[in-house]
């Protein structure tokens, strides 16, 4: 899952939090833990604070679940809990009876964490489909209210049947009683010489053969039979989830071309002239239709222009309108017909792309991309240029529904967006959508096949003092470029690459690579310092402190110019052979960073084992800073810890000015992030600009 699980552990025993903390970190998922073992932390924490899961760990502990029950109850919350006993199976009924998620024993924390995390999703969707229903429930007030009150006649006919017609409806045809309409069969309304012509109409509507809406003029008769000709049209709706078919009557008399622009402006959006998310949705549907005669895929995309708030804020609601008109044509201008493009909402964007393949639609993708990024947009009395980014479904007639297929895109594009936007993401099914071990396998064949033929690459992104420039720092990325050309993130494979024992020669490769870089650099600036990661698949190898001193030596490479990384979760997992790598480290004066700092329960008792010169902050920290005081709060506390026990302290993540200010004023040392620079082929930035 994408979002951060915000866990509260009840227990006395921090060390078996730890080894849950590991098994849901190990599963892909971010965590941010907090351990109580009073009932006064224990209320404390559940007033002040919003919680997707709860695990208590009885062993050692004097509160039970009737202590956790009460006090969610005196708060008002509904967390889901996850229970850790030594209770035999017949003992823990009553705790699933009284509404735990789930009841597992105490040593087996592997289930607890998987259990842990999907009690959190089911928690998080639960609440995201209570803010929809609460959404929808006002839509559909409002709609309910226009239909009321609107001055075109418009009815909703189910089986052939009416089941609501509104006021200007029920005066065209004369009907006095609101719940005379009810049941009314809509043929009683159809004159008798109309009325084959128009269950011929309903039967190609229905089956799908004149799309989603049609019209045709009929003779019509009102409630007391007197005749007059009118214009029926049909589109497809629901009533209370129940499909049904929405008749709006026109005069017969209408303008043929006025027709065809109603016709027009119901399928289109009005700011961009794209089609609307209601037309696109059948446009889908017609593609897999298409694909299933053609037996050729077709690609669904998903865009959204990166930082649109922001950028709205800036230029204005009008101005903001005019930016996605002129997106809009770039995308009609990059995916002409037969690709079908649309407005879905906001600044979101779709195309519909049949007949094609991952390697084509990806050009396009990109080439709209770079159209977009190197245009300044002029939008009146302002200017602004912006970037996109985009998520991408190759499917064919097999594919899931439309819906699905949508949210299939999302996920590649929210990805997308994560990853800092301006670039792109195919859709790759999630954990239980393909198993671990095929999912390991299919990178460990990626990973060997980039190793044999060097299509592993780095990028460098500046890590810059907030408080004056002292020297050239950079922290170094690995990217693998698979045979096909795509460049693939570190979250990608890395976590298969420590389950195949593939991360090990990663590493290997990465600092050979890196320190080649970093001699040259030395040349230019011999006050340069890389920041280098190494996995837990190194740390299993004894031998790494003496081939990382061999390759310092053998380059003429002082170790005052290398910064080690590693994570926090990986430290505690091995924390003996972390304590040799900082021992080994500490001879050869090079430095240690803890990574992802924070992410434990106590990260700073981590410090009384290993020498750390600098601790980087988990970047959970940095979401939504300006407006958390709690984030806020938690870097404060642990910046000056940390400058305490004369550590520097790194934010990476900054994303725009605002998180800048906060952490200016919070007294961080060092930032790295996508508003300073994103990560660069070669490491070239000007530190002297900053």
């Amino acid at each position: 899952m994408n979002e951060t699980i915000r866990t509260l552990f009840v227990t006395s025993n921090p060390n078996r939090a730890e080894e849950v903390i590991s098994s849901i970190r190990t599963r892909g998922s971010a965590i941010r833990p907090e351990q109580v073992s009073g009932s006064d932390a224990l209320a404390e924490a559940l007033e002040g604070r919003r919680f997707d899961v709860i695990v208590l760990i009885e062993p050692g502990l004097a509160l039970t679940r009737e202590h956790v029950d009460a006090a969610l109850h005196a708060s008002g919350r509904r967390t889901p809990l996850v229970i850790m006993t030594e209770r035999p199976e017949p003992a823990r009924i009553d705790d699933y009876e009284a509404g735990a998620y789930a009841v597992v024993d105490h040593e087996l924390h592997e289930l607890a964490g998987i259990l842990a995390v999907r009690a959190a999703e089911q928690f998080q969707l639960r609440q995201r489909m209570g803010r929809m229903d609460a959404s929808l429930q006002e839509s559909e007030r409002r709609c309910q209210l226009l239909l009321d009150n609107s001055r075109d006649a418009i009815a909703y006919v189910h089986e052939g049947m009416h089941i609501y017609a509104n006021a200007s409806w029920r005066e065209r045809f004369g009907i006095a009683d609101p719940e005379e309409v009810e049941g009314l069969p809509l043929m009683d309304l159809i004159a008798p010489e109309s009325r084959d012509e128009l269950k011929g109409l309903l039967r190609r509507f229905q089956s799908g053969e004149e799309g989603d809406q049609t019209h045709q003029a009929f003779q019509l008769q009102a409630f007391d039979g007197t005749p007059f000709e009118a214009n029926l049209r049909l589109s497809t709706a629901s009533v209370e989830g129940e499909a049904c078919t929405q008749v709006l009557l026109d005069s017969a008399q209408e303008d043929p071309e006025l027709a065809e622009k109603i016709d027009y402006l119901s399928q289109r959006d009005l700011v961009t002239g794209l089609y609307n998310r209601q037309h696109f949705s059948g446009m889908i549907e017609t593609a897999q239709s298409q694909a299933a005669q053609s037996e050729k895929p077709f690609a669904l995309v998903t865009l959204a222009v990166d930082r649109f708030p922001e950028i709205r804020a800036n230029v204005g609601m009008s101005a903001s309108d005019l930016l996605l008109a002129d997106i809009g044509k770039l995308i009609e201008d990059h995916f002409p017909d037969p690709a079908i493009a649309a407005r879905l909402e906001a600044e979101h964007f779709g195309i519909v792309v049949p007949d094609t393949r991952r390697n084509e639609v990806e050009a396009r993708i990109h080439g709209l991309m770079e159209a977009v990024t190197g245009r300044v947009f002029e939008l009146g009395n302002a200017s602004t240029n912006c970037s996109l980014s985009a998520g991408i479904v190759i499917a064919d007639e097999t594919a899931v529904d439309t819906e699905e297929l949508l949210t299939h895109a999302d996920r590649a594009l929210q990805e997308a967006v994560e990853a800092g936007g301006g670039n792109h993401r195919f859709f790759r099914p999630a954990e239980g959508e393909m198993t671990q071990a095929q999912n390991d396998q299919q990178w460990k064949l990626r990973i060997q096949d980039a190793l044999e033929h060097n299509r592993l690459e780095l990028l460098y992104q500046p890590i810059v003092n907030l408080h004056g420039a002292d020297r050239p720092r950079y922290s170094v990325f690995v990217r693998l470029r698979d045979a096909e050309g795509h460049i693939h993130e570190p979250d990608a494979f890395l976590p298969s690459a420590e389950r195949t024992e593939m991360a090990a020669p990663i590493d290997r490769w990465v600092l050979k690579t890196a320190l080649q870089m970093l001699a040259e650099q030395l040349k230019k600036d011999p006050t340069t310092q890389f920041f280098l990661k190494l996995t837990n698949g190194s740390l299993g190898d004894p031998s790494v402190v003496s081939w990382l001193h061999d390759d310092l030596h053998g380059m003429r490479i002082p170790a005052d110019n290398v910064v080690v990384e590693l994570k926090e979760p990986t430290v505690v997992t091995h924390l003996k052979p972390a304590i040799h790598v900082a021992r080994g480290l500490q001879e050869m004066h090079g430095h240690l960073c803890i990574d992802d700092f924070g992410s434990g329960l106590n990260p700073f008792q981590l410090l009384q084992h290993l020498e750390a010169d600098h601790i980087k902050l988990d970047p959970s920290y940095v979401k939504n800073l300006a407006e958390s005081e709690e984030n806020q709060q938690l870097i404060r506390e642990h910046t000056d810890a940390a400058h305490a026990k004369g550590k520097q302290v790194i934010v990476p993540y900054v994303e725009d000015a605002s998180v800048l200010a906060v952490l200016y004023s919070l007294n961080v040392n060092l930032v790295q992030g996508y508003f300073l620079q994103a990560p660069m082929p070669a490491p070239t930035f000007d530190f002297t600009s900053t």
